[in-house]
């Protein structure tokens, strides 16, 4: 597997972020041309997708948002970076920041659209239970109460005599519909199990909650296996009765699983957030910083505390981050900014800084709130979309793209000439038709390579696709050297081939023009090329032609 199959498997497979090519259709349209994995397991979408309206494949108000944010790309030419929510695919929440970079066509016009969807969900919660943590604990316990009240497990309220005084429509159900309001709850307890469940109502009515595992004898032919709990229910502090919920095993189990697992991810984000937490005062000294201070920059927090914001920063950012810090204040508006900070041992990281300003009642600045995430990944990630923009896939050259860009740039030099050569392999289809498509490939690879090592490093070797390349020659515009650099290359494809076991005979056909004026369009002098090489074929192939524009 070669480097460019391992980035693309990587992009496909490896990458956790959700990765989307969208393509810039006709009459304001847009379709899916590529999904990573991450994007398919969370959005339910897949290759049989690929090329479809995308507003047939998701609802009309998620639609009309994802065009909007579309055609901002496609008429500015510029990246759009939004945050939004969404359901997965498994109907979860999820928080994201979504960077769309434009991908232009060789006229210049945007093609295709990259969707970068980075998942800000532990952060986004993090920093709002920064700022309103207590808010959220007040709701969080009324949430878990209306759970309770409008559990669908049979659920009873005694007094504190133990005296059945309400029920649900579940316990009705569980009762077999039976009017059992004012009885005890002994009533369906074991002889030999009264003395566990009378300690554990005991202990609710001190105000503890209690669990335990009990046969439930609804009638002498239904008995119930299943997880009974005392929830004591408190009024000013007090316990003023217990709620008897009953529910079985299974479904327990399932639920502590998950209250557990939101209890980790609650503790994680308020106390051990991953992303670096700073709080910053009027002076523009740090006064907090969070423990992942340790893990992410391998810095004690107390190393940070009474230093200037830009402590750590790279110099060549600081004058902007502080700049920044000042107008948020003077604004009263949050900043994002982009920043590359040191770890203890000089090693850079990219970081995304997020400060929020905070003021007292008196509208005074008390402190700013930071929340600064690491991009390292995603910095790499959009260098390597940017890689796959401008290179072939299959061996690694650069494409057309790249190639019109730099014939632009030589035509923008003042009085200096160049050279381009077009190349194809004669009779490659009769190559495919007989071998098969892998061997068609590794001829293609074995064909860049040899051109390549035919002529100078300096020299962009480009594949157009299929079997068909073009190379720049910078700075050449002598037909004898393009005569040496054609017969260079032909000798070079003429040398014998071995593919899967076999031996092959290969020859190549060129056509040449030199480019001495900057009148012309990149399209312009690929024809002149193309016109040369298929005065090459006429001639019997395995050979070159040259033609000039002057």
């Amino acid at each position: 597997m070669n480097s460019e199959q391992l980035i693309y498997r990587a992009v496909m497979q490896g990458i956790k972020e959700m990765v989307f090519i969208v393509k810039v259709e006709n009459n304001e349209e847009f379709s899916y041309s590529f999904i990573n994995e991450e994007a398919k397991i969370r959005s339910g979408l897949s290759e049989h997708d690929y090329g479809k309206p995308i507003r047939f494949l998701q609802q009309s108000e998620v639609t009309s948002y994802l065009y909007e944010q579309y055609k901002r790309v496609v008429m500015t030419g510029e990246d759009v970076i939004y945050k939004d929510s969404y359901l997965s695919f498994s109907g979860e929440t999820y928080y994201s920041k979504t960077r769309l970079s434009p991908m232009f066509n060789e006229d210049g016009k945007c093609e295709y659209i990259t969707a970068l969807v980075h998942d800000i969900t532990e952060s986004t919660w993090a920093e709002k239970s920064a700022v309103e943590s207590k808010k959220r604990a007040l709701e969080s316990r009324e949430r878990f109460r209306s759970l309770f009240e409008h559990n669908l497990d049979a659920i009873m309220y005694l007094n504190l005599e133990g005296e059945v005084e309400t029920l649900n429509r579940a316990a009705e159900d569980l009762m077999n519909g039976e009017n059992i309001r004012g009885l005890h709850f002994k009533k369906w307890i074991s002889d030999r199990q009264q003395s566990e469940i009378k300690n554990c109502f005991s202990v609710a009515k001190n105000g503890k909650a209690e669990s335990f595992s009990i046969p439930i004898h609804v009638s002498d032919k239904k008995t119930v296996e299943g997880l009974s709990i005392f929830v004591p229910v408190l009024l000013n502090g007090e316990v003023s009765g217990i709620y008897w919920i009953l529910k079985d095993i299974t479904s327990e189990i399932d639920a502590d699983k998950k209250f557990k697992d939101s209890e980790k991810k609650f503790r994680i984000i308020a106390e051990n957030a991953q992303d670096l937490i700073t709080l910053v005062d009027h002076r523009g000294l740090i006064i907090y910083t969070s423990p992942s201070y340790r893990q992410m920059l391998g810095y004690i927090e107390a190393e940070y505390e009474g230093k200037p914001f830009s402590f750590g920063v790279e110099e060549k950012y600081r004058d902007e981050l502080d700049r920044t810090f000042m107008k948020a204040i003077k604004e009263g508006e949050p900043f994002k900014l982009q920043v590359r900070q040191l770890k203890t041992d000089e090693t850079p990281i990219w970081t995304e800084v997020q400060g929020t300003p905070v003021f007292n009642e008196d509208n005074s600045f008390s402190y700013m709130v930071v929340i600064s995430r690491d991009i390292t990944l995603t910095k790499q990630y959009e260098s390597k979309l940017r890689h796959f923009a401008y290179h072939d896939s299959l061996t690694g050259l650069p494409n057309r793209r790249m190639l019109q860009e730099e014939m632009m740039k030589e035509q923008n030099k003042q009085g200096v000439g160049f050279s381009l050569a077009i190349l194809d392999l004669d009779h490659f289809k009769e190559i495919n038709d007989s071998l098969g498509h892998d061997a068609g490939d590794a001829v293609i690879e074995e064909f860049a390579i040899r051109l390549k090592k035919s002529v100078r490093r300096s020299d962009l070797v480009v594949r157009l696709g299929g079997d068909e390349f073009v190379i720049l020659l910078y700075d050449v515009q002598s037909t004898e050297v393009l005569i040496q650099v054609a017969d260079k290359i032909l000798d070079a494809v003429r040398s014998p081939w071995y593919i899967a076991g076999d031996e092959l005979t290969i020859t190549a056909s060129i056509g040449l023009t030199v480019v001495k004026t900057d009148s012309l369009t990149p399209e312009q002098i690929l024809k002149a090329a193309d016109e040369a090489l298929y005065d090459a074929k006429e001639k019997g192939k395995n050979t070159f032609s040259i033609s000039k524009l002057d």
